[in-house]
């Protein structure tokens, strides 16, 4: 049988699609049939999903402090950590993989405020700063770095705080350039949907255009704001589908829809990544994102960072640097469970998450940049193999988001219900040899497409493996709970109970 992953497919006709792969895909007409016939009651959903969010955010800010002995069936408090970091963000991070961008196009209530907001805006046009794909870079760091320092895990007042800058920031790029149902929060903005998007490149739900151009004509945009589209999409000549929210507008069950909805084998759009719009901005966050997401994780559990906090903070105290040591405003430092932190506190935890996530990036772009060299030929060029390589180090790099932002679900299940250290190690153990075992696949297989010979691509296959054994080095503390706790960690796992002093 022809593997669906290297298939070709001959052109049929003038107008034949320009995805050569559409006849090797299977077409889900039930879904796209399921979607029309329900889309009046994804408005309520969007609703109610507000409103859960809201109970979620406010209510714990009035609840009593968690005790040692309380659950999350006992604490308000409890119970929102657990909704945010134990399950949504995570599972909604892994979901992407099965079912696109779903959370984006149904269930976001975020989104569906800017959306409902940008019916009565300016509808103003989108300016080119706005357009800039480097977004994903700047929010992802800057929303990662801020959740440590307001202590979103933990601090049901950071949470709220960072909550309403996100939402503050949706209404007002929603009312300012939102248009006929247009989501530019979506498309341009929203950091965890930027990430989403990336995901999206291996998962296995596509939606595909059913008659599609063979090649996007010269001056034809391949997005066009404010049409049929929430995020722009020229629908015809779409492709990739890290902007696309699975909203389900464009597919309505019918045989001779202009798009379908289509399954796919995972990954095919990152082993053919050339052919779907990548962007560096992406390949910079794949790099990033694994060390700046461990620097945020590994704080609190590794010894070296109160050694580098106490090197520099006896340093700032020998030279009369006393400003580090005020109290930090609340707006960006968290201030509660038994904490205070100062500006020693929040410009050490920024420049070690900093630290990490560059040096990360550093490692493993010349890593990659190694085999690239060695694997080039003339169908590849340098510049195109380095991204090409960069991509297949996906299902690694989501998989250290996932771990860092689900620590709080392995935390509950232990201390509330019963399950063995042991079985989460396990857990944690499978999710990282699955996402390992994932990127050497698609690591080899797009080594294959390379006409070197047998030690050349052996050679590179090794230096890539180099950065995937980093990579899973760097989060082993994070999967066999390394011992070493500071006093914050301590708090967040009940070893000590907060004072009668804390916010709540």
């Amino acid at each position: 049988m022809r593997n669906c992953i290297d298939a070709t497919v001959q052109k049929k006709g003038k107008n034949r699609s320009s995805f050569d792969n559409i006849d090797h895909f299977k077409r889900l007409l039930q879904i796209e049939t399921f979607f029309n016939h329900h889309k009046k009651k994804i408005l309520p959903v969007q609703v109610l999903m507000f409103l859960l969010f809201l109970i979620l955010t406010i209510v714990p800010l009035y609840s009593r402090a968690p005790t040692a002995q309380d659950t999350v069936l006992t604490s308000m408090v409890l119970l929102s950590q657990f909704a945010f970091w134990g399950i949504w963000y995570g599972f909604c991070l892994l979901s992407v993989i099965f079912v696109g961008r779903l959370w984006c196009g149904v269930l976001c209530p975020l989104g569906a405020l800017s959306e409902w907001v940008g019916n009565i805006g300016l509808r103003k046009s989108i300016p080119r700063w706005v357009k800039w794909d480097g977004w994903l870079i700047v929010l992802f760091v800057v929303v990662t770095i801020f959740g440590q320092t307001l202590d979103v895990r933990d601090d049901v007042f950071g949470l709220a705080l960072l909550f309403l800058y996100i939402f503050a920031l949706a209404i007002v790029v929603g009312f300012l350039f939102g248009k006929n149902n247009s989501r530019p929060w979506c498309r341009y903005f929203c950091p965890i949907g930027k990430i989403l998007g990336v995901v999206s490149r291996v998962g296995c739900i596509d939606f595909i255009p059913n008659r599609g151009e063979a090649n996007l004509p010269s001056n034809t945009p391949y997005y066009i704001d404010g049409r049929l589209c929430p995020t722009g999409y020229n629908l015809p000549y779409k492709r990739s589908t890290n902007n696309c929210i699975a909203c389900g507008k464009c597919a309505y069950g019918k045989k001779n829809a202009g798009l379908g909805i289509y399954f796919r084998p995972p990954s095919y759009e990152t082993l053919n990544i050339m052919q779907y719009h990548p962007n560096w901005y992406e390949g910079i966050f794949i790099l990033l994102a694994p060390g700046l997401s461990a620097g945020g994780f590994l704080w609190l559990i590794l010894h070296q960072y109160q050694i580098y906090y106490n090197k520099v903070g006896s340093w700032f105290l020998e030279n009369n640097y006393m400003f580090f040591f005020k109290s930090s405003p609340m707006w960006i430092g968290s201030h509660t469970w038994n904490q205070s932190y100062s500006w020693l506190d929040v410009t050490m935890i920024t420049s070690y998450m900093v630290i990490y996530g560059l040096w990360s990036m550093v490692v493993s772009g010349s890593l990659i940049a190694l085999a690239s060299l060695v694997l080039k030929d003339g169908r590849h060029s340098f510049v195109n193999t380095f991204l090409k390589f960069t991509y297949q180090y996906i299902p690694i790099a989501i998989l250290s988001i996932v771990i860092g932002l689900c620590g709080k679900f392995f935390q509950v299940m232990v201390s509330d219900f019963g399950m063995s250290v042991s079985t989460t190690i396990g857990i944690k153990v499978t999710l990282v040899v699955t996402s390992v075992l994932w990127t050497v696949f698609l690591l080899w297989r797009a080594i294959k497409r390379h006409k070197k010979g047998l030690a050349a691509k052996t050679f590179g296959l090794l230096v890539l493996l180099v950065n995937v054994a980093i990579i899973t080095a760097m989060w082993w503390p994070a999967i066999a709970n390394y011992k070493y706790m500071s006093k914050v960690e301590q708090i967040r796992q009940h070893v000590v109970t907060p004072t009668q002093g804390s916010r709540q």
